[in-house]
């Protein structure tokens, strides 16, 4: 059975609530502009029963407290169903999203059981608690310290989880992305508040369906839609105890604003102006191919990660730019039901104006179209552009300082090594970066010297095993791997006098005895 794509309610406490509005969201398949569905537009009263079935699942209920295996029991029950309905998924991606049926068959509609197993094996085996005893007198010149602050101490420090954590995540990943959230926050002992994104929400609303399935406790997880209002509304919440948000920094930062007024931990992944860097001895056979994989294709650009900056030496600048033209003129854009079509179209109307402005504004300051620019031709229906290859770029042009978030790359030549880290530095943002080389040990050299929060070696990739995040405006906090699930844990400290022998169940329930400095 498909899934649904008409909603009349949300899912809190553990089931569909009728709205207390009339208000809708109507979603448009970016490929046709034709209408696939609709999900209702959560008020402010919706946003505060969401919280409150959160905050009692969370303060009056036994799952924090749970083992963690329970917990995790459960987050691989919903992967396995996500498995199970991956074709679902993916038809609904495609027609929601406008992502391309090969991405969302190994990316978008199985990401998800990734992160949820991922999250469930990290929470089974984490260290939550942690003996540790020290004499630190010797490092303050011999002192024994006073009587609230001895220099020999002996404390159980305990990881607990944060509390009711609002998830916020952006369009182009929607399915993963709240995955990528939502899984180490509940496994790690929290509960949540979805907003999805307005564009397309349909496939974390059918999520839904699968946690009532699997029987996550009411109140754990919560599922809304919200503008603006009801959004700000939902993260400005004094109920609300952590945001973790992925979209623009204009938002991000106003979310760090109000988040900072209340004192309220975030996690905040933002935008990205990554620079791709092709140094002399790169070759081009296999370089080329991989740039565009890794900026225009294949989610027309609309990725935090999308390399849109391509460094590349001057003296090879003009073979570096015929080469990527060719390559370009091979992709193939259209429908993302066809199976052999590299390149969607853009999420909104809206959003393909916006990137088309960009264009016309990189050619008026200066930049050369050396392949696309426009509108495919015949593609009259959606949202679709052009790959599109601008030259004669400086750093300093508006094309290279900001996100575009579409198929549009940006080529700067440069003078040599140390004018390409300056070039690739010279950013607001430090979310990625690439390096392209025969020398895999200068790579990462090169690698250690630019400001970004993941960078890769003739590739990109996001590890999910390691630590996600960037430098500067590209956000703060990290996602993916053990660093993520403990986003969503605080320390907590109780000490004793170290004279004290501790109790033997203390000592047996904690994972690790650490003695010394």
């Amino acid at each position: 059975m498909m899934f649904s794509r008409e909603y009349t309610g949300f899912f809190i406490d553990g089931a569909w609530r009728q709205p207390s509005g009339s208000d809708v969201f109507t979603v448009v398949s970016p490929s046709t502009g034709k209408r696939i569905g609709s999900v209702p537009a959560a008020s402010t009263a919706d946003i505060d029963a969401a919280v409150e079935a959160a905050r009692r699942a969370f303060y009056e209920t036994d799952w924090p407290h749970r083992p963690p295996a329970e917990r995790a029991a459960l987050c691989e029950a919903l992967a396995a169903k996500i498995h199970e309905r991956k074709g679902d998924f993916a038809d609904l991606l495609v027609d929601e999203l406008g992502c391309t049926r090969a991405l969302a068959d190994v990316y978008q509609a199985v990401a998800p059981t990734l992160h949820w197993n991922y999250n469930a094996a990290v929470a089974r085996n984490y260290n939550y608690t942690e003996v540790r005893t020290a004499d630190l007198g010797p490092l303050a010149g011999g002192s024994a310290g006073g009587m609230i602050m001895p220099y020999e101490t002996q404390s159980l420090v305990v990881k607990e989880p944060v509390g009711v954590v609002a998830t916020l995540v952006a369009y182009n990943f929607s399915l993963p992305g709240t995955a990528q959230k939502v899984a180490p926050a509940v496994a790690a002992g929290c509960t949540v508040v979805i907003k999805v994104p307005e564009p397309n929400p349909l496939a974390i609303f059918a999520m839904a369906e699968l946690v009532a399935e699997v029987g996550f406790p009411p109140g754990v997880i919560n599922i809304v839609a919200a503008g603006p209002e009801a959004s700000e509304h939902l993260v400005s919440h004094p109920d609300v105890d952590m945001v973790s948000f992925t979209g623009s920094t204009t938002i991000g930062s106003r979310i760090g604003e109000v988040c900072g007024a209340q004192i309220k931990p975030t996690v905040l992944e933002l935008g990205g102006k990554s620079a791709a860097i092709v140094l002399e001895d790169a070759d081009l056979d296999t370089t080329i191919p991989t740039l565009l994989g890794i900026s225009v294709i294949p989610s027309s650009g609309q990725s935090c990660v999308c390399q849109s900056r391509f460094l590349v030496p001057r003296s090879r600048h003009d073979e570096i730019v015929e080469r990527l033209v060719a390559a370009l003129a091979e992709v193939k854009v259209g429908d993302p039901h066809d199976p052999e079509v590299q390149m969607g179209p853009l999420i909104t109307e809206a959003h393909r104006e916006r990137v088309l402005g960009f264009i016309e504004r990189a050619v008026d300051q200066g930049a050369k179209v050396a392949f696309g620019g426009g509108i495919p031709e015949g593609l009259t229906e959606g949202w679709y552009v052009e790959p599109t290859l601008l030259t004669n770029v400086t750093s300093d042009m508006e094309i290279a300082q900001e996100e575009v978030f579409g198929p549009v790359v940006a080529v700067i030549a440069y003078e040599d090594e140390d004018d390409a880290v300056r070039i690739a530095n010279d950013s607001k943002y430090g979310l990625a970066g690439s390096v392209f080389t025969s020398d895999i040990a200068h790579g990462f050299e090169i690698a250690r010297r630019i400001r970004v929060g993941t960078f890769s070696v003739n590739s990109y990739s996001a590890d999910f095993n390691s630590p996600f995040g960037g430098f500067k405006k590209s956000g703060i906090g990290r996602e993916h791997g053990v660093a993520g699930f403990e986003s969503y844990l605080i320390p907590k400290t109780i000490s004793v006098d170290p004279s004290v022998t501790l109790p033997e169940e203390i000592v047996r329930s904690a994972d690790t005895v650490t003695r010394g400095v």
